[in-house]
């Protein structure tokens, strides 16, 4: 990664956090619906036995619409902020194959995240397997998009004004 301003530095670094963040808590509105439970995850996706709706136990099946509704905005947002952060990441001097894997990770980790609620709903109530597993590609992907940099940047000595091309 090139030697950064300071300013440079702490509005990556900055952008970073708030993206760890943002991740942390999408992983947490997960985990309160479903626990990260194959048994919760159906419940949550498909509804339960009774599918009465009424009472903590039972829930309607989520609707193809409503599936719609919800992954239209994560099919775009997703792959955008992978787009910046996998951007971020390449600016490093860390190896090719590292960068690689987590861009070939971070994609695979995506897919099986927009997948996985229409495999659950329409195809077998095994995917749910996929969909917890997405979360923890992805989170992986994170640590890595979100540590390798803010590491290699703030370990290099301040750059002149001039010297930067981000």
């Amino acid at each position: 990664m090139p030697a950064f301003a300071i300013s440079k530095k702490i509005f990556i670094t900055f952008f970073l956090i708030a993206m760890g963040t943002a991740f942390f808590f999408s992983c947490l509105n997960t985990y309160d619906r479903t626990k990260f439970s194959p048994k919760q995850t159906i419940h949550h996706y498909k509804g339960s036995e009774g599918n009465q709706g009424v009472g903590e136990g039972s829930s309607y099946p989520m609707l193809y619409g409503e599936v719609i509704e919800v992954m239209h905005v994560h099919a775009f947002m997703i792959p955008l902020i992978i787009f910046v952060m996998s951007r971020i990441l390449s600016m490093t001097g860390a190896r090719e194959s590292v960068k690689i894997t987590v861009y070939i990770s971070a994609f695979v980790g995506t897919i099986m995240n927009l997948l996985s609620p229409y495999l659950i709903i329409y195809v077998s109530e095994r995917f749910t397997i996929s969909l917890i597993m997405s979360y923890i590609v992805l989170g992986l992907c994170f640590i890595t998009f979100i540590f390798m940099p803010i590491g290699k940047m703030w370990s290099m000595k301040p750059a002149e004004e001039s010297d930067y091309w981000l």
